[in-house]
């Protein structure tokens, strides 16, 4: 167990050399000989192996690749793994992440992401929980195409499994740093870890604090917006009794406290008129308006509170060569959030906010066979129990010219407990020494049961039409479903340095609940309350090579994937409402190009390279303002039948230079230049002003440090090149007509250039 744990260290020192690159891996401990010291070992499907033997498409961002950029959420990652895509929202509650340009982007409790957050084995319920600043993180394993044979729970699109430091053993150590950067960013972070026991037992204690100013300042009191506070503990205790049993214990919380997030204005539609008589134009005058708008006019609060935590506890033992692992998990997860989205100082809508509560509960068990046998296997049971209780307000007079203090308004309170049931197993049997057959399933049995009860806000005179409605007490709501997912595969291991793969694989997400603010009992009569299940199909194969005396890794994986009656959210910027369907297809395909050339000691080359191509059938969605039958509107609805995905580029790459060098006899130099490049998106099906045009971001950091490692210093820039881009861009709340629309948009402070300086110390 010794030896693979250093070979584990190892490989990540290889990873911190490197940007993501291509990894592969399956269920159990490798055998020790499988496992080279400069290989680069992952433990993405359960089981440590060398990534270059295992064939599934992973691609790994180590703790040194995301330091290097200042990478410091989930939010963050697509700026620097090509394959991942990210969609800003004004609340946690709505932002999503995508992999290959599929994700689940929407505000309802009922509805599940695509893709799966896996934090050290436990997976999180919900998209907002996952949303969390990085705090002794390893490393994070982007798992692409659907991962439901092992990962299952939320893994239709894909999966991102993070893996935290673990306590060391043998050694105790101690880390802290403490960085300045741009906009007052404050980071200051501290890793201990303690032998308790030499051999046996070791504590491993971590915290954060982080703080910056926002980059949105409101004309009305000059408040900063967009802006971050937050901070975090994880304390992990390991304890080995005995050569074949471990006990790992996990606890961890964390607080956010943000005045986030605010959209800026980029245009104006000069017609559009309050129920006052004020134009917009005229109470936004004294913005400069446009893409790098940074200034808000607005009388309503914006915030965003978040906690969460939890713990857990792994047990792994070997009875008769196998090995025994059980996970049992809980987490709690609550947010209060508030946005002003009519952007002016009116109280068109002044209070839209939401208090959510998540609770769950999770337990798994699996058995693994060894290593190196002619037949290797994993199988297991998993049990997901969750319960989400909400409540949000909507307030203002929208668009009735109400006597002074008078008010539209709704409350909506609902719950939703969610079971979630599996049986799975994965088997891969060696018919030659090169030769290899894979298959997996699931069984899933799912449950999920809602309440939903809409009431006119106490004070109102009415209720707020669109973002809210009638009053309205749906009856329970159930959706229930049983289904078998699978996986086969071929993988043929031509050389030592060559192996190639085509698997075929069928995910799952299970049926969605539409639970949103304006739900109708007409919706819920004829049925259309209850979406169905997403179902995944994954044509894949690739090539895994280690070329020339092991100075260059390329890996070349093809891929072709649909999703039917995938869970969607569409926006009407005229009826100012969500909506959720069933789209009828959604079709994924490309290639994905991996590289790491090793050409002299000390430098490092690593490109990535992503081709995705999506199209989507089936889907009937609102025009956008402004849009004409010759367009494709027909009725208020148009048909987007061979349209790429929203906020899906086709092109996205990486490239990253790394070198080090001993500097005389004492000290140790290294430096970083990173660029990634995403093409052109439309945030909007067939909007041209929601497009956001292709662009690049360079990053470089230039580090000194003893060569014993303790002491260092880092200078680190971000967006050298100044590349304004937005995160998300979207028509103006109630400034639409049927001409057109003016349009707001979200921005970070990754839009921006920032620069910093770090210092840290290792004992």
């Amino acid at each position: 167990m010794n030896y693979r744990r250093k070979a584990c260290w190892m490989s990540s020192a290889a990873l911190a050399l490197s940007a993501p690159v291509a990894a592969h891996a399956q269920e159990a401990p490798a055998a020790a000989d499988d496992v080279a010291g400069d290989e680069i070992v992952v433990t993405a499907q359960k089981r440590e192996q060398n990534l270059q033997k295992v064939p599934v498409s992973v691609s790994v961002l180590s703790s040194a690749v995301l330091a290097d950029n200042r990478v410091s959420g989930l939010e963050q990652l697509s700026l620097v793994s090509p394959s991942i895509g990210f969609t800003n929202s004004a609340n946690t509650r709505g932002q999503g992440l995508s992999i290959r340009g599929i994700g689940t982007l929407n505000f309802s409790d009922g509805v599940e992401p695509s893709v799966s957050t896996v934090i050290d084995g436990v997976v999180i319920g919900r998209s907002a929980a996952s949303f969390f600043d990085f705090n002794d993180i390893e490393r994070i394993e982007v798992l692409r195409g659907p991962q439901g044979t092992l990962f299952g729970k939320n893994s239709s699109a894909g999966a991102l499994n993070v893996v935290t430091g673990k306590p060391d053993l043998h050694e105790s150590s101690l880390e802290a740093s403490a960085s300045y950067g741009t906009f007052d960013d404050v980071r200051l972070k501290a890793t201990g870890s303690l032998v308790l026991d030499q051999g046996r037992a070791a504590l491993r204690i971590s915290g954060f604090r982080s703080k910056a100013d926002g980059i949105i300042t409101n004309t009305v009191n000059g408040e900063k917006l967009n802006d971050n506070d937050s901070w975090g503990v994880r304390g992990k205790f390991l304890f080995e009794p005995s050569d074949v049993t471990s006990i790992y214990v996990i606890g961890d919380y964390g607080e956010s406290n943000r005045n986030c997030c605010v959209s800026t204005v980029r245009s104006v539609l000069p017609t559009t008129v309050y129920y006052n008589g004020d134009k917009r134009a005229d109470l936004l005058a004294g913005q400069t308006l446009g893409p790098l708008n940074r200034e808000v006019t607005i009388d309503g609060d914006y915030f965003n509170h978040q906690k969460t935590g939890g713990a857990s506890v792994e047990i792994n033992t070997e009875l008769g060569g196998q090995t025994i692992t059980s996970i049992t998990a809980y987490r709690e997860f609550k947010v209060f959030d508030n946005n002003d989205p009519d952007g002016v100082p009116l109280p068109v809508v002044s209070l839209n906010s939401a208090r959510q509560k998540q609770q769950q509960f999770t337990q798994e068990l699996r058995l693994t066979s060894p290593a190196g046998e002619p037949v290797e296997y994993v199988v297991g049971l998993f049990y997901f129990w969750q319960d989400v209780v909400s409540q949000t307000q909507v307030k203002g007079k929208l668009v009735v010219n109400l006597p002074g203090n008078l008010y539209l308004g709704n409350q909506v309170d609902r719950d939703i407990t969610t079971k979630n049931v599996a049986a799975f197993g994965q088997v891969t049997g060696h018919l030659t020494d090169s030769l290899s057959l894979i298959g997996g399933f699931r069984l899933t049995s799912e449950q999920a049961v809602a309440h939903f009860d809409r009431t006119i806000l106490p004070g109102a005179v009415a209720a707020m039409p669109s973002l809210g409605g009638p009053a309205y007490a749906a009856p329970t709501l159930k959706a229930t479903d049983t289904d078998l997912s699978y996986k086969l595969g071929v993988q043929y291991q031509a050389s030592p340095d060559v192996m190639a793969y085509a698997t075929y694989t069928r995910g799952y997400k299970g049926p969605a609940l539409n639970m949103l603010n304006n739900l109708t009992a007409v919706t819920v009569d004829a049925g259309l309350a209850v979406l169905r299940p997403e179902i995944a199909r994954n044509w894949e194969a690739g090539v895994r090579t280690t070329l020339f005396d092991r100075m260059l890794t390329l890996n070349v994986t093809g891929f072709y994937e649909t999703f039917t009656d995938f869970q969607a959210q569409t926006y009407s910027a005229l009826l100012t409402s969500f909506q959720l369907t069933n789209a009828g297809k959604l079709i994924t395909k490309g290639a994905e190009v991996e590289a790491i050339l090793r050409p002299v000691d000390g430098l490092n080359l690593s490109g990535n390279l992503a081709f995705t191509d999506t199209e989507v059938r089936g889907l009937i969605v609102s025009c956008y303002a402004g849009q004409t039958a010759k367009q494709g509107c027909v009725g208020g609805r148009q048909d987007v039948t061979g349209e790429a995905l929203t906020n899906a580029p086709k092109w996205a790459w990486t490239l990253n230079a790394n070198y080090g060098a001993d500097i005389g006899s004492t000290l140790r130099g290294s430096a970083n230049l990173a660029f990634t490049y995403r093409s052109k998106t439309l945030f909007g099906y067939r909007d041209p002003n929601t497009a956001q045009p292709g662009y690049g971001l360079l990053n470089g950091r230039l580090s000194l440090e003893t060569q014993d490692g303790r002491y260092g210093v880092s200078v680190f820039g971000k967006n050298l090149t100044n590349k304004h881009f937005a995160s998300f861009i979207g028509a103006g709340l109630l400034d639409t007509s049927a001409t057109g629309a003016g349009y707001t948009q979200l921005l970070t402070p990754d839009a921006f250039r920032t620069f910093g300086v770090e210092g840290r110390v290792r004992f």
